[in-house]
């Protein structure tokens, strides 16, 4: 997209919903009341298609009317929130000159809302910034983030699409702070019935720990937008400085770790008891999987660089996952040999060894069993094809 193609002005509310349609129709309730310029904001709403009770208050007629232009999306249930707001950023259109991301189970308090977020974009002409409205349950989070249409064009997506559930909020508030281009607005967005539970949360103290260390991903996602702003070179340098500054302070908060504390709120937050978060889910699986890898990854990269403590961060990480991977416990026991810490890196390797057994004696027979075989096939072509000749 092109600043051409941004119809000035219109607001692109997205939304996923699941099993909710009574929060809904408060939700409508209050777009009706406190939306100024109805015709310039529309509503696109996420469903899971085997949401019977949402579908059915659509089929009704029961959630007809929000007061603005109303889209609806049936599909697939997805692994994570976040996928399911991309679809709707893409199906959208991307017109808009805002986006704003919003719960199903929260309404506005503020007339003229929409107005507000048009002046705020009219502050950043180059449609690239973050900002959010207070949200009394969380207030130093961009719990409901709004986007300039730039901010997305040049990121190509709203959030990181690591995350089953929580962060993809506290992702884009960093970012923003990095950028330089994040701002608060004076917007009160309420919870409808209070603060809710979370679906599809699951091991919080792996998923706490993974997004501290991705810092440096969305340092990468700051640069840039820095380098997509409307900058001159003096600026932009002074852009990259604070950008450094703000990443070197959030580096530093990493240290307060605490994985008893992220129990502590997952047991308060969850929507799933302890047996329905052990069972097997492909979705889930899939993300857990990919964020191990991406950790590894980094840990990886700072070994070649013989940044050894480093990397035991990012593998001593993953052990907080439920998956147990070989090639991790490699890469600690050299990290560990190469700190001159030993012992520690010999027991690790008996560990390792019981955990996964080489069975290299049955290994080298069974090489050596095949290069027999595998010779004596090619003299018996080759016996057979020169007596073939012969005759």
């Amino acid at each position: 997209m092109n600043p051409a193609q941004i119809h000035r002005g219109e607001i692109c509310l997205i939304m996923a919903t699941r099993g909710r349609p009574h929060m809904l129709a408060e939700v409508f309730t209050a777009l009706k009341q406190h939306t100024v310029q109805k015709d310039k904001v529309s509503l696109w709403l996420y469903v899971d298609e085997d949401d019977a009770v949402t579908r059915k208050a659509i089929a009704d007629g029961t959630l007809n009317d929000a007061g603005v232009q109303l889209h609806w999306h049936i599909g697939q249930q997805t692994s994570g929130l976040g996928q399911m707001q991309q679809i709707l950023w893409e199906v959208s259109g991307r017109t808009a000159e805002v986006f704003m991301v919003l719960g199903d189970d929260v309404r506005f308090d503020t007339p003229g809302w929409d107005n507000i977020l048009r002046e705020t974009a009219a502050t950043f002409p180059d449609g690239i910034f973050l900002a959010s409205p207070h949200d009394p349950m969380t207030a130093d989070t961009c719990t409901y983030p709004v986007f300039g249409w730039n901010w997305l064009e040049t990121l190509q997506s709203l959030f990181c699409g690591h995350f089953p559930f929580w962060y993809d909020d506290r992702w884009v508030h960093q970012i923003g702070e990095m950028a330089g281009r994040y701002a608060w607005l004076p917007i009160v967005v309420r919870p409808i019935g209070g603060k809710g539970k979370t679906r599809r949360m699951r091991d919080l103290p792996f998923w706490a720990r993974f997004f501290q260390l991705a810092l440096d991903e969305r340092k990468d996602s700051a640069k840039k937008l820095i380098n997509a702003m409307n900058l001159d070179p003096d600026s932009k340098k002074t852009a990259l400085e604070k950008m450094e500054q703000r990443a070197a302070e959030l580096e530093k908060s990493q240290d307060k770790f605490s994985d008893l504390y992220a129990v502590f709120q997952e047991e308060r937050f969850t929507l799933h008891t302890p047996e329905e978060r052990r069972a097997f889910n492909p979705a889930y699986f899939q993300k857990e999987a990919a964020a191990v890898a991406q950790m590894l990854g980094y840990a990886q990269q700072r070994i070649a660089d013989k940044k050894y403590e480093a990397a035991l961060k990012f593998i001593d990480a993953t052990l907080m996952s439920n998956l147990r991977v070989r090639q991790a416990q490699d890469m600690k026991v050299e990290c560990l040999r190469a700190l001159g810490k030993n012992s520690e890196a010999d027991k690790l390797a008996k560990e390792v060894l019981i955990a996964w057994p080489e069975l290299n004696f049955f290994r080298r027979l069974f090489r050596f069993l095949g290069m027999v075989a595998s010779d004596g096939k090619a003299m018996a072509v080759g016996f057979l094809s020169k007596d073939g000749k012969n005759k």
